[in-house]
């Protein structure tokens, strides 16, 4: 079997969006399944981590091509340190012209700003597929214009389309907390679901994701952990608490939160945000409060959940947040620390910890029930619930049967 993956974060890119099919590509190898790649280059991305590059199996072919910079316009706009935004399309609260771009970004440019990437990417990919044969081809995203390359590919090829949804597509949080236009939003929902009809079949990170989304054929395929990537981590006790963030804070995502919660243990308690990009305004409020770490190597992240007495998982705060699943979560549950997820009681991350026996889940406004929970661990407290149906190899099962 060879399968052509079409991604736009990969390697050297860090961050959660290549970790999920860096994983699978390694497993898929070791089932004889060849694999080839078309990636950006030199794309916005929001982390660099060149440790990645060694994962990359070396029999997987990479076909790079160069992805246009937005990042360059938005620091022209909104001020040479400007960060592109992640993850959050808030309307800024001074800059007018910066507001004016994202309000840009949310109303013509659809479904994403990375839809200037298709044109390369597509000829690049239909170059690939002329000279090699291959059984199938998978698009995934976020960037969900990426899915727009399948759709394209396979309407001038025929060959076999499968979609991966890591998150939802109109329902993302960040468009749930700052809605586009109606006829922003009714280009969105026909495009979805010209898209997930037109599939093969669609992978998605939750039942939730799945039932949320158009009819069509959908396949759960949780994000995984790899247990090899965990291999001779080992946890030292400290005399302090050391509650740990992993990850990029996004919109609704409560940095305040984490500072009234700390307040109320009664153990001395080191907080730590790693791999968090902060604004200036919130970096100087997090002064002399947080440790903060910026991104740091894959390898030095595991290390850091392993050695932490509470990982802390934020849902973000939108409408029908039931179904997010964040990549970290499942290296959560690796590290073997106990887990403190703040976000819907009924909601899939929820599920996960609990069916686990990885932690416990608070609504946000039980921050004192969620205080008293910590208080009342053990020092040193490991988990050793079974969390075996999520290791990646489970998840290459699912996937390897539905493409053949």
């Amino acid at each position: 079997m060879r399968i052509l993956l079409i991604s736009y974060y990969f390697p050297p890119a860090g961050g959660a969006a290549v970790q999920r099919w860096l994983r699978l590509i390694n497993y898929l190898v070791q089932r004889g399944v060849e694999v080839g790649v078309i990636c950006s280059k030199g794309g916005d991305y929001p982390f660099i981590d060149e440790s990645l590059m060694g994962k990359i199996p070396k029999t997987v072919r990479v076909i790079r091509c160069r992805a246009p910079r937005m990042s360059s316009i938005w620091k022209r706009v909104s001020g040479k340190d400007a960060e592109l935004p992640y993850g959050d399309l808030a309307l800024p609260k001074r800059n007018l012209s910066s507001r004016l771009l994202v309000l840009l970004r949310l109303n013509l440019i659809i479904p994403d700003l990375r839809v200037v990437w298709n044109p390369s990417a597509y000829r690049t990919a239909l170059a690939e597929l002329r000279r090699i044969h291959y059984d199938s081809i998978i698009t995934t995203g976020p960037p969900h214009s990426t899915h727009l390359i399948g759709l394209a590919l396979k309407r001038r090829t025929g060959i076999r389309w499968f979609t991966d949804f890591r998150d939802p597509w109109l329902g993302i949080h960040y468009l749930k907390l700052n809605p586009p236009w109606a006829l922003s939003r009714y280009i969105h929902k026909r495009l979805e679901k010209l898209v997930l009809t037109n599939s093969r079949a669609n992978f998605i990170i939750s039942e939730a994701i799945a039932e949320e989304l158009p009819p069509a054929r959908k396949i759960v395929l949780y994000n995984g952990f790899d247990p090899h990537d965990f291999a001779g981590l080992v946890h030292h006790q400290a005399p302090i608490l050391r509650l740990k963030y992993v990850g990029q804070l996004t919109a609704g995502q409560d940095l305040g939160w984490i500072v009234d919660f700390a307040n109320l243990l009664q153990r001395e308690t080191e907080i730590s945000l790693i791999g968090t990009k902060l604004s200036q305004a919130d970096r100087a409020a997090a002064a002399g409060q947080f440790r903060l770490l910026d991104f740091v190597p894959h390898d030095q992240a595991l290390q850091e959940m392993v050695d932490s007495d509470l990982l802390l998982l934020l849902v973000n705060e939108y409408e029908g947040n039931q179904g997010m699943l964040t990549t970290k979560l499942f290296e959560y549950l690796a590290s073997r620390s106990p887990i403190l997820c703040i976000g819907p009681k009924d909601g899939a991350a929820a599920k996960v910890i609990m069916d686990t026996h990885s932690g416990q889940c608070f609504a946000k406004d039980e921050i004192r029930a969620a205080a008293e929970w910590v208080n009342s661990l053990p020092e040193g407290q490991r988990t050793n619930g079974d969390i075996s149906p999520y290791s990646v190899d489970n998840q290459v099962d699912i996937l390897i049967k539905a493409l053949k």
